[in-house]
């Protein structure tokens, strides 16, 4: 009996010491990053013989487990992404850095100046408003580059973080599975705790799956499908790379097994933290700039074309008064061919440059296609515009037929330089706020008067006089009007015939004369309506009711100072529709709006992003803070609970040693009784 109770005393010892082991490491390993509860269970001898074999255990939901990962996931995406979206937010809604206030301002200066042409202060303060307004553009851009290159320097930072909790995972994997799937010999429980918790700390960088083998790994799969850890420790790593752009990083997979094999990954598809930065760079800081460099090109070509059309404070005819820069393609590292591409925007044709990049593909080493691609960098379908046969060097300029997004696009280095295949990226925007430049800093430059002036004869006996004389061009092939004041075979006069006939004649040697018939009494546009004068380069039209013989005359204006017709011309370009609105429209379709519209736009986007950034990141805490309780209230420890189970494996053990006690007195009188 004695013998039965020494055993059943010593398991019962055993047990509890193992218990109450159990119970110190639980109490001692509760502020540990990962660590789950532990529990250990015994299950009785045969024949009543004591406690038999014990086994200690995580206490772990796989369930709740899974699905805090995927919250944690959740959680670090919208965190990441309000983060950055706030910057931009706080960025544009500053009124220091509001472009909408700037233009504003410069239109409010150009119309005090407008009132009073002659006035060279008004000119200066115009001068001094466009400084202003593109030191915004400038300063918005800037700084949306800076975070931008930010992102990249976080990209590799991630990745790296990233790559070093793959590799912990699959060395994990490796380390339990040499521990085999015995239970006499489990592996080490905080083997498992920390392959859990690199698993954590991965899910919080990207989107995760993970799959229980039937091994004991865990492999682990992107929530695209792309594996990261396979069985018997292979896995693949992240990489960086900018492909065709080296400062626009962007994420691959590389094979661990062969550093050759590349394996693209969708940004819009990762989460976590990595995820949340590219999918914030692709659908708001990108398009930001886009949209940024789009309304400061649109906005200064529109007012270096109305200028080139008026005459300035000198006399001149006008000029530019900003200097757009130029751009150039970047080449794929697939190419074949050496060629080179540089683009410009076309002047006059800054309205119809979109808010995207475009993609010049060559089809053949004389042949290539144009394109617009949308925020992910596909090509989007109906924009392209072909060209075939081409001699290089060439340009491809944009005009009233041939829409290449606004640009003038030179391609050189000739014919053999390019090849089948060769693609480039041209991205005029991205940086086209920054470098964009007053082209003078002379207030006389400004082109507030008209350079032709219409004007009748005192003794005409009707009423009849020159209305709408407008200039569409100058310079141009047939165009009267060149740099710097030439009125080309001026002026010209105009003669009512009668019967609605007008003779038209200019003052060369000879002169040019031509007779214009109208159907009824609406002379509307005279020289359009001519054949020699239909390039002119402006035109004209007659109000009021003419006599035979009446004459008119349309000269260049020299010393109209006081004119301001071409100043009402550029106040006008602040509500004037200006800005494209797509880079793929339709005949019929809205295709501009005023510079700012655009800007609303913008600022309306990326407010709305942010606002539902807010509301996704809070969204996405309350659901981890509940799983996380979910998870902790079964693998989390508690202090009490633990405390309390000290106790009463404290009283276990004693209880235990009461039982070695009795035995061992049992057994000393069994000894004397036999003495």
């Amino acid at each position: 009996m004695s013998d039965n109770l020494l055993r059943i005393g010593t398991s019962a010892i055993l047990a509890s010491t193992a218990l109450l082991s159990t119970t110190s490491n639980n109490i001692a390993n509760l502020n540990t990053p990962g660590y789950s509860r532990q529990r250990t269970e015994f299950e009785s001898n045969i024949l009543g013989l004591g406690v038999g074999r014990g086994t200690t255990e995580r206490l772990v939901n796989d369930f709740a487990l899974k699905q805090m990962w995927r919250d944690t996931s959740s959680v670090s995406y919208a965190n990441q992404f309000l983060s950055e979206a706030s910057r931009v937010d706080t960025l544009m809604s500053d009124q220091s850095n509001s472009i909408s206030t700037g233009m504003s301002s410069f239109f409010s200066q150009l119309q005090t100046a407008i009132n009073d042409p002659t006035n060279s202060s008004s000119r200066q303060l115009v001068m001094g408003g466009a400084q202003t307004l593109l030191n915004k553009f400038n300063t918005l851009s800037t700084q949306m580059t800076a975070q931008n290159k930010y992102l990249s320097q976080q990209l590799e930072t991630d990745a790296a973080d990233a790559n070093e909790q793959i590799g912990v995972i699959a060395r994990l994997n490796q380390e339990i599975l040499a521990y085999g799937t015995n239970p006499a010999k489990p592996p080490p429980l905080d083997l498992l705790d920390k392959r859990d918790q690199a698993i954590k700390e991965l899910s919080a960088l990207v989107d995760i799956n993970v799959l229980d083998a039937e091994n004991g790994d865990k492999q682990v799969f992107l929530g695209s499908g792309q594996s990261l850890v396979l069985e018997n420790g292979k896995f693949n790593l992240f990489t960086v790379a900018g492909e065709p752009d080296p400062n626009r990083k962007t994420l691959q997979l590389k094979a661990g097994v062969n550093q050759n094999v590349v394996i693209n990954v969708a940004e819009t598809d990762l989460g976590g933290k990595i995820g949340a930065s590219l999918e914030f760079r692709t659908k708001v800081l990108d398009p930001a700039q886009r949209e940024l460099g789009q309304l400061a090109l649109a906005f200064t070509d529109a007012m270096n074309t109305q200028n080139r059309l008026g005459m300035n404070a000198d006399g001149n005819l006008g000029g530019d008064l900003f200097t757009l820069p130029n751009f150039t393609a970047l080449p794929f590292t697939s190419n074949t061919g050496t060629g080179a591409i540089t683009a410009s925007v076309a002047p006059g044709q800054g309205k119809n440059v979109p808010a995207n990049d475009v993609r010049i593909t060559f089809t053949a080493a004389d042949a290539f296609t144009v394109e617009a691609l949308d925020a992910s960098g596909n090509v989007i379908p109906g924009t392209a515009i072909s060209r075939t046969g081409v001699t290089f060097p060439a340009t491809v300029t944009s005009d009233d037929t041939n829409d290449f997004f606004g640009l003038s696009i030179t391609l050189t280095n000739g014919a053999p330089a390019f090849a089948a295949g060769d693609k480039f990226d041209l991205k005029p925007l991205g940086i086209a706020a920054q470098n964009i430049s007053l082209a003078t800093n002379r207030p006389e430059a400004i082109a507030l008067a008209s350079p032709l002036k219409g004007e009748k004869t005192l003794t005409n006996l009707g009423n009849a006089e020159i209305d709408k004389l407008t200039i569409s061009s100058v310079g141009q092939a047939g165009n009267r009007l060149s740099q710097p004041a030439n009125f080309t075979d001026g002026p010209i006069s105009i003669t009512y015939l009668g019967n609605n006939q007008f003779q038209i004649e200019d003052s060369g040697a000879p002169a040019i004369s031509e007779t214009v018939t109208f159907a009824g009494t609406d002379y509307q546009n005279l020289l359009g309506a001519s054949v020699n004068f239909t390039n002119a380069g402006f035109d004209f039209s007659v109000k009021g009711v003419p006599q035979v013989g009446d004459t008119f005359s349309i000269s260049y204006n020299t010393g109209g100072f006081e004119d301001n017709r071409n100043g009402l011309l550029l106040g006008n370009l602040q509500n004037a529709d200006m800005v494209r609105i797509n880079a793929a429209t339709t005949i019929n379709a809205d295709k501009y709006q005023t510079f700012n519209q655009a800007y609303s736009e913008l600022i309306g986007t990326v407010g709305t992003q942010t606002s539902q950034a807010r509301v996704a990141a809070a969204s996405s805490k309350s659901l981890l803070e509940q799983t996380t309780a979910w998870h902790e209230s079964l693998s989390g420890v508690s202090l009490d609970e633990e405390a309390a189970d000290l106790v009463r494996f404290q009283q276990t053990y004693a209880a235990a040693a009461k039982i070695l006690s009795t035995s061992q007195t049992i057994f000393d009188t069994l000894l004397q009784a036999a003495r």
